[in-house]
C-alpha cells in the first residue's frame, strides 16, 4: 500500500524530497523511504512498457470514455473533439 502512494506521488511529479516530507507520518527513515521510491519507479517502468499498438489501444478506450461522456452531458462539441482525436491517432483524418 505504501509503494502504491509513492507511486501516486511520482506519478503527480513530487520529487523525493517532497515525497519524504509527505510521507513523513510513516515513521520511517529517509532510507526506507528511498526503497519505497525505488520500488515505486520500477512500477512505474513496467505501466510503461507497452508497445505502440497497445498504448494505442489503451488512448482510444480513454478517447472513447470521454466522448460518451460529454455526449451523455450534451457537450457536443467536447464529443467531437473525441472523435476527431480518435481519428488522429489512427490516422484516419476527417475532411
Amino acid at each position: 500500500m505504501r509503494t502504491q502512494e509513492v507511486y501516486g506521488l511520482l506519478c503527480r511529479g513530487f520529487a523525493r524530497q517532497q515525497i519524504i516530507q509527505s510521507v513523513s507520518g510513516w515513521g520511517l527513515s529517509d532510507r526506507q523511504i528511498d526503497a519505497y521510491i525505488a520500488k515505486a519507479r520500477e512500477l512505474i517502468e513496467q505501466d510503461c512498457d507497452l508497445s505502440r499498438p497497445a498504448f494505442l489501444a489503451e488512448c482510444l478506450a480513454n478517447v472513447r470514455e470521454i466522448q460518451q461522456a460529454a455526449f451523455k452531458r450534451g457537450q457536443l462539441m467536447c464529443a467531437l473533439n473525441a472523435v476527431k482525436l480518435a481519428s488522429e491517432l489512427t490516422g484516419i483524418t476527417p475532411k
